[in-house]
């Protein structure tokens, strides 16, 4: 395995430079997910090798040696192992990046170490604690504005908190987590259940606001996704809703949004039948290396993965789909519950009900169009330094 997602432990393959080691009278170096010095250190005690080669984690946070050395393990910027911008663009010809450093890859875009404080710090409200709003709220705060952050859920980190409930998703969690740390650090003033309408933001007079309110699924693109049985995968993973054994879910995304609640819906006992409109389920997963394994859990499991179905609608707990060569229309069995993996619609309300009507007004990540949450960090980062 080269390039190990976070389904694969870390430490994997230490395995063959402690057995070379062992053979060789010449220094050894060992590499495999390491992702913070303590591993690395306990890899150099235990006697698996020499030296201990570091590659992703440094792409995520290039101060990672650094921080080592001064003996600040907690202020690294943990690597996801997710392989979205690194190994995921390097597979297609493209420039490297992170999908948490905006500037990596791109060191003459955004600079190093050029973040340069404002001369007049400016009072600056951010609305919504995902990672675009988390991220906005982290530049400006280094730049020296003074930064309230709102978010109307109970914890920060929008639906990423979510993503961490699949066993083998739940590193992803770290980019909130890294975040946190700099937002604690940073003396961001932090509040979340708070509902954020207009006149509460205005009322506090700020000198700039940036709107991260995110998105919304968009269920109107399936007919009758409004049905009793349905429901979007943010709801199964938050436990809003709790699926019934058999179960179907709608992929009309093939990534890890569909495979993941999958997966977590099969853990907990419920029959998976996964219906996609692509040449086969998952199929964004090979990019960053993940196709296989999720393959291997998913027969594990007892997932059955339907390929090249568009679906058409829904009605009375039974989904119509037409087969994409042959025509033929067809009509799955009654399940006890529809879940929808599907594309979301902006949450913008705020930002029309705010525009003239403050300084300086941004709007970041889902609320202006919804992707992945490498485009939220990038847009975050921009925004803050755009106050």
């Amino acid at each position: 395995m080269i390039e190990a997602s976070m389904r694969i432990p870390p430490n994997y393959a230490m395995f063959i430079p402690s057995a070379i080691r062992k053979a060789v009278q010449l220094p050894v170096i060992g590499v495999g997910r390491v992702k913070d010095p303590i591993q690395a250190e306990r890899i150099l005690s235990e006697g698996h090798a020499d030296l201990v080669g570091v590659v992703r984690a440094q792409i995520a946070d290039p101060e990672f040696s650094r921080k080592a050395r001064e003996n600040r393990a907690d202020d690294i910027r943990l690597c996801l192992s997710c392989n979205q911008e690194c190994v995921g663009r390097m597979g297609l010809n493209r420039w490297l990046g992170c999908i948490e450093t905006p500037a990596t890859g791109r060191e003459q875009v955004y600079g190093v170490g050029t973040l340069k404080r404002v001369a007049k710090p400016k009072r600056l409200t951010v609305v919504g604690g995902g990672p675009a709003g988390l991220k906005a709220a982290v530049i400006a705060a280094r730049r020296g504005h003074k930064v309230t952050l709102l978010e109307k859920e109970e914890r920060l980190g929008g639906q990423i908190v979510w993503a961490v409930r699949v066993t083998n998703r739940a590193e992803f969690g770290d980019i909130v987590r890294n975040l946190l740390r700099e937002v604690e650090q940073l003396e961001v003033d932090v509040r979340t259940n708070v509902t954020a309408d207009a006149e509460a933001v205005l009322a506090a007079k700020p000198d700039a606001v940036i709107v991260a309110t995110g998105s919304r699924p968009d269920r109107a693109a399936v007919p009758g996704a409004d049905g009793p049985a349905v429901a979007d995968v943010t709801d199964i993973l938050s436990g809003r809703v709790t699926p019934g054994k058999r179960v179907l879910l709608i992929d009309r995304l093939g990534f890890h949004e569909a495979t993941s609640t999958a997966e977590f819906m099969a853990e907990q006992g419920c029959e998976v039948e996964v219906v996609t409109q692509t040449l086969y389920v998952g199929q964004d997963l090979g990019v960053t290396l993940d196709l296989e394994n999720w393959y291997r859990q998913a027969r594990r499991l007892g997932i059955t993965c339907t390929p090249n179905h568009s679906v058409l609608g829904i009605e009375d707990r039974v989904v119509t789909a037409l087969h994409n060569y042959s025509g033929q229309i067809v009509k799955f069995p009654p399940v006890d519950t529809i879940v929808l993996s599907v594309h979301r619609r902006v949450d913008c309300g705020l930002y029309s009900q705010l525009k003239g009507r403050v300084p300086e007004l941004y709007r970041i990540g889902d609320c202006v169009a919804p992707r992945r949450a490498h485009a939220a960090i990038i847009e975050g980062e921009k925004a803050g330094r755009a106050v």
